[in-house]
């Protein structure tokens, strides 16, 4: 198990999947300490290789499991894990609490629009009312809870100890040989200004260290917040111009491309292997879907 260690009792753990491209794409993040917690244990898939790496940690018991929100790829997991840590809270936000205490419709949602991939995290199970807390009024353990819709319109960030877990809030970010990788997370119904107000949110507080869901980390989280508020600027003044040229069936196809050519934070793109670019042009279909929707909308 490749275990990152970016800072003292803090750990990235990858959730690599049984599903082309998804190497080191999804994570879950770990701190050990006087109080123990994790955030976004991932889907069912992965929770035995989650739970045997936290085992390795010597973790044998968690105080609180942060959700960044309820997408199958970060908590689909969290029933299956619980029965290994029974009895811990678990917290998210008060929209996403019904969902996960009778996850069908949650799971229909997710089978309806990821299809295999979705079969292939495994299905949802349920989490007692009883352990599931309200993001907005959780106040323990120094742990603040950040409302980011944008992604989501259920999104939470967490703040820690000067460490920011941004769950997709600050987009989808790949490490790469020589620098990193950017995407927005944009899938439809995209509402631009509330992501760019999440981000304004978070750029008010102060934190030494940005944790990404999809994947890594940085050091200058100020830095990458800015560069992600800029790439959607960026990205919806590219995909405007490109829905002015009129009706095409290979509009998205046109927008992606002129995105690769014009936003430099996509540039390891082409350093990805093939399975890699795989994963990230399905993605990058549905944001471009995001943002088209959006604008249409604006009209």
């Amino acid at each position: 198990m490749d275990i990152i260690n970016p800072a003292k009792n803090l750990y990235l753990i990858p959730l690599d999947q049984n599903i082309t491209g998804f190497h080191h794409f999804i994570s879950s993040w770990v701190y050990k300490g006087e109080k123990t917690f994790l955030a976004d244990p991932g889907p069912k898939s992965t929770i035995p290789l989650l739970i045997n790496t936290l085992e390795s940690l010597d973790i044998r018991h968690l105080d609180v499991i942060l959700l960044t929100h309820i997408h199958i790829d970060h908590a689909g997991g969290t029933g299956d894990l619980l029965e290994k840590f029974p009895n811990t809270p678990v917290v998210c936000h008060s929209s996403g609490i019904p969902h996960l205490k009778s996850p069908a419709k949650l799971w229909e949602g997710s089978l309806k629009t990821l299809g295999k991939t979705a079969e292939a995290y495994g299905p949802i199970a349920a989490v007692s009312e009883a352990l599931l807390k309200d993001a907005a009024t959780f106040n323990d353990f120094g742990i603040k809870p950040v409302m980011t819709p944008g992604h989501a319109p259920h999104h939470v960030s967490y703040i820690f100890d000067k460490t920011l877990f941004v769950g997709e809030a600050g987009g989808i970010h790949i490490p790469m040989k020589n620098g990193f990788y950017l995407r927005p997370a944009t899938p439809p119904r995209f509402f631009m200004e509330t992501s760019i107000q999440s981000l304004l949110t978070l750029l008010n507080y102060s934190y030494d260290l940005i944790c990404y869901g999809h994947f890594g980390y940085e050091r200058e989280p100020a830095k990458f917040l800015e560069y992600h508020k800029d790439q959607l600027c960026r990205w919806r003044e590219i995909i405007a111009r490109e829905l002015k040229k009129g009706d095409n069936p290979d509009m998205i196809e046109h927008c992606i491309q002129a995105l690769q050519a014009e936003d430099p934070l996509l540039a390891g793109y082409q350093d990805m292997d093939n399975d890699a670019r795989e994963r990230e042009c399905g993605f990058m279909k549905n944001s471009v879907k995001g943002f088209i929707g959006y604008l249409q909308e604006q009209k």
